[in-house]
């Protein structure tokens, strides 16, 4: 399954998995997004002072997890009465209130009338609304600035992430990690780091911006903001490590990310308080994934006056772009939608002119092409089955049988005509005659006539005095299979290095043929020049592809039967597994 690790703040890291999600469907993925939680704005900024600025601040890790939320239950949102609808819709509510008062009793209304809520998840919306106003409630005693506060479009689940940290050690990572198991959610939104820090901004008139409502309405070209700084509660500049004070291990899932896209959005506030942690550079820069940074349309009001070019010379201050590809809008504004050419780069139409958000399909696909290095559109497709575009091992055979759907194109399997036939005949739903190559290649069918198939080269045959030989031992009687005439298959067998040895002994005077161990319990012979490299080059003649546009789809390329496909001179791609193809299929064949 392809490993996502996105780098976001809100509004554009939500789209971006809106994307992922419209176009290869939730679960079919995996992806992790990493925010930073040092806003102390708005409602934000109310909830850090609440509990004595001890807190990270939850709007961004709220706004995530409910995207997540609204992805996984998209099914069930379409019904306003499913206890999904209304659970969310209780995530999503902000109220007003006339005071404190106002605003605590409509809160416990709503939970005390919350008939699609078990009795102990209210009980726990009780104890994190309590929390919040009450140091001690038994007692009345309030906490300090409550009745301060202008509860006005305030959100209530705010209220629910302050808490829950609060109760947590102080750790807003805690907090999400318990609040996705209340929503029944995947735990895959997660903080740079866990330490409790503020974000101020510098500009270059040397004005301190303290408050992201204000930075994010900066607006102000004649006085850029040139710095992000991260300071304690107590006022110290500190500059944090990547993972600092989280018990959740961060590095790990960016080290084993295939594709890392840092988003577009509000820089200043959003994204280089983020990219500025100690170790990050690195961490990033030795990460085997694909990495892409998705522009923006529009010069955003923290960076007026800064173009697409000067804005990667801000964020190379904190991370080497090299290897990263800058993901281009063409119909972005002028500023915007151009870099240096000697930086790698991606561009397409990726919203309609003029407007400053993307479309998040449109960018998706556009990396995911790029991922999978689509660069032309008339490629004919080669593909393994087994582990590729099926997996009998599954239990769930939803994902293979998409994949089957959806492929078109020649299907060359190792696997034998019994298994490819009745795989194809099922699930091959574009099939339109085409041959079907199994046993390495060498026997190929169609399904309008279940007969075996036919040999595609008698070069490859085994002579009958070798299998004969074979058939007059004993211990192997019974077990010999022949498959498209090239290759014998000897099983069940255990100790096979000492039947190894065995084997090859015998057939020594048939110095053209070779013995080896294959599957879980196989020795096979054949020819020592038969392999999948031999067969399909027969095959691209019979075919008669065109070299050059070949494409070939395996999961085993770099290590199994595959990897003759690469002496091939084609292109190929390599996919892990079932879920892998399938994103490659629905990239592939994406308008």
């Amino acid at each position: 399954m392809l490993k996502i690790v996105l780098f976001c703040g809100g509004s554009g890291g939500k789209a971006l998995q809106g994307g992922f999600d419209s176009l290869f469907g939730y679960g079919n993925y995996q992806l992790n997004a990493i925010i930073n939680a040092y806003d102390n704005g708005k409602s934000t900024g109310v909830c850090r002072r609440i509990f004595d600025s001890d807190i990270l601040g939850p709007s961004d890790l709220r706004k995530n997890q409910l995207t997540q939320y609204r992805l996984k239950y998209k099914n069930e949102l379409k019904d306003p009465g499913s206890r999904e609808s209304r659970l969310y819709e209780l995530f999503e509510l902000r109220m007003d209130g006339s005071g404190y008062q106002d605003y605590y009793g409509k809160a416990m209304d709503l939970i005390d009338g919350a008939d699609y809520l078990e009795e102990k998840e209210k009980e726990l919306f009780r104890s994190w609304t309590d929390h919040f106003f009450y140091v001690d409630k038994d007692h009345k005693e309030l906490r300090k600035g409550i009745e301060e506060i202008r509860f006005k479009d305030f959100s209530l689940s705010n209220i629910f992430y302050a808490s829950c940290a609060s109760l947590n050690g102080n750790s807003l990572e805690k907090a999400g990690e318990r609040i996705s198991e209340l929503l029944d959610i995947e735990y895959r939104v997660h903080m740079i780091s866990d330490i409790n820090l503020f974000l101020y901004n510098r500009t270059e008139s040397g004005y301190l911006i303290t408050d992201e409502g204000e930075l994010v309405a900066w607006n102000n070209p004649n006085d850029k903001v040139t710095e992000a700084i991260l300071k304690k509660k107590d006022g110290t500049d500190y500059l944090p490590k990547v993972g600092e004070e989280s018990f959740f291990d961060i590095e790990s899932v960016i080290k084993e990310a295939d594709l890392m896209i840092f988003s577009s959005g509000t820089q200043w506030s959003s994204l280089i308080p983020t990219y500025m942690h100690e170790g990050f550079n690195e961490l990033i820069r030795s990460c085997k994934a694909k990495k892409y940074l998705v522009m923006n349309n529009k010069e955003d009001l923290d960076c007026k006056g800064v173009g697409a070019e000067d804005l990667l010379q801000i964020i190379e201050r904190y991370l080497d772009l090299t290897d990263i590809k800058i993901v281009l809008n063409d119909n972005a504004d002028s500023s915007m939608n151009h870099v240096s050419l000697d930086r790698p780069q991606i561009h397409g139409v990726l919203s309609e002119k003029d407007n400053p958000k993307h479309d998040p399909e449109a960018v998706v696909r556009l990396i995911m092409r790029d991922l999978f290095d689509l660069h032309r559109d008339d490629y004919q497709l080669v593909s393994d089955l087994d582990g590729t575009l099926w997996d009998e091992k599954m239990e769930d055979k939803t994902i293979g049988i998409k994949c089957m759907e959806l492929f078109k194109g020649v299907i060359l399997s190792g696997n034998n005509y019994r298994h490819v036939y009745d795989v194809v005949r099922q699930y091959y739903r574009r099939y339109t005659g085409e041959n079907i190559y199994c046993n390495y290649g060498n026997t190929y069918f169609t399904l309008e006539e279940d007969d075996g198939g036919k040999t595609l080269s008698e070069e490859f045959r085994i002579p009958k005095p070798l299998i004969d030989k074979l058939e007059a031992v004993p211990e192997y009687r019974g077990k010999i299979t022949v498959r498209g005439e090239a290759i014998l298959t000897i099983k069940p067998l255990t100790e096979r290095e000492k039947h190894l040895k065995t084997i090859s002994e015998l057939i020594r005077e048939y110095s053209d043929f070779k013995a080896e161990i294959a599957g879980h319990t196989s020795i096979d012979v054949m020819k020592n020049d038969f392999s999948k490299e031999k067969t399909f080059n027969l095959i691209i003649e019979k075919e008669n592809l065109d070299r050059e546009r070949i494409l070939y789809l395996g999961n085993e390329l770099t290590k199994g039967n595959d990897e003759a496909i690469l002496r091939c001179h084609v292109q190929t791609v390599e996919v892990r597994d079932v879920f892998e193809a399938y994103l490659f299929l629905k990239t592939f064949y994406s308008d």
